[in-house]
C-alpha cells in the first residue's frame, strides 16, 4: 500500500484540478494506492468579510489589476475544463473556509468517501458559488453525504472537529508546507500544479526510494 497525502484548500481551484489528477495518477502506478485528504487554511485567521467575491477582491485586496486578473481566471477555466470540471472563480465568494474543513474531518470519520466528500464541496464553492461557511450550506452538503441531521446539528452547534482541521494546517507548517496542493509521500513533498503523468512520476519515484 502505497500511503499518499494530499494538502489542500476547498477554496482553492488548483486543488480541486490537482485532486481529480491526483486520483488519475494514482490509476496509472502498478499498485495499491491510499490517498488520504489533508486540510490547509490560505487563510488560518479567517477569510475576507462575506458578501465579496473573489474578483473583487483580487482586483481591490489583492492588488491584481483587471487584465491580469481576468488573465488569471481565464487559465484556471481553461485548466478545470481539462479534468472535467466547470470552475466559476470570479463569482465564488471571499469566505473562511474551516467550517467546510470541519465537515470534511466529520464525513472521514464516519467513514464516507473523502474524495466524493471533497468533491461536493469543491463543487459548491467553485461552480455553484454557494457560501460553504454558511451553516444552513454546511447542512444542506452534510445532508447530499448522507450525514444525519444530529451531525451537521454538532457542527453548527459547537466546535466540533475544529481541533483536527488546525492539527493538519499546524503539521503542513512543520512540514515546510507554504502552498497547495502539496502532495506527500514520507518525507518528500511534490508542490503545485502537476500533471497526472508527472504525479504518477513522483508515486512511484518517492516508493522505488523507500
Amino acid at each position: 500500500m502505497i500511503d499518499v497525502q494530499m494538502w489542500g484548500d476547498v477554496k482553492c481551484p488548483w486543488c480541486w484540478i490537482g485532486s481529480r489528477r491526483l486520483r488519475a495518477a494514482a490509476g496509472e502506478v502498478p499498485a495499491e494506492v491510499r490517498v488520504r485528504h489533508r486540510s490547509f487554511l490560505l487563510e488560518p485567521d479567517g477569510g475576507p468579510e462575506p458578501g465579496r467575491t473573489i474578483a473583487e477582491l483580487a482586483v481591490t485586496e489583492w492588488g491584481m489589476e483587471p487584465p491580469a486578473w481576468q488573465a488569471k481566471s481565464a487559465a484556471i477555466r481553461a485548466e478545470g475544463r481539462r479534468e472535467n470540471l466547470e470552475i466559476n472563480l470570479g463569482t465564488a465568494l471571499g469566505l473562511d473556509s474551516r467550517p467546510a474543513h470541519r465537515l470534511l474531518k466529520l464525513a472521514s470519520a464516519r467513514g464516507l468517501d473523502e474524495h466524493a466528500a471533497w468533491d461536493a464541496v469543491f463543487d459548491a464553492h467553485l461552480r455553484r458559488n454557494k457560501d460553504i461557511g454558511d451553516p444552513a450550506v454546511i447542512a444542506e452538503l452534510a445532508r447530499s453525504m448522507g450525514l444525519a441531521a444530529a451531525d451537521a446539528d454538532a457542527l453548527r452547534a459547537g466546535p466540533a472537529f475544529a481541533e483536527e482541521v488546525t492539527a493538519d494546517h499546524r503539521e503542513a507548517v512543520r512540514r515546510g508546507i507554504r502552498s497547495v496542493p502539496t502532495v506527500v509521500i514520507g518525507d518528500r513533498m511534490l508542490a503545485g500544479s502537476r500533471s497526472a503523468g508527472e504525479l504518477a512520476g513522483f508515486i512511484t519515484g518517492a516508493t522505488a526510494a523507500r
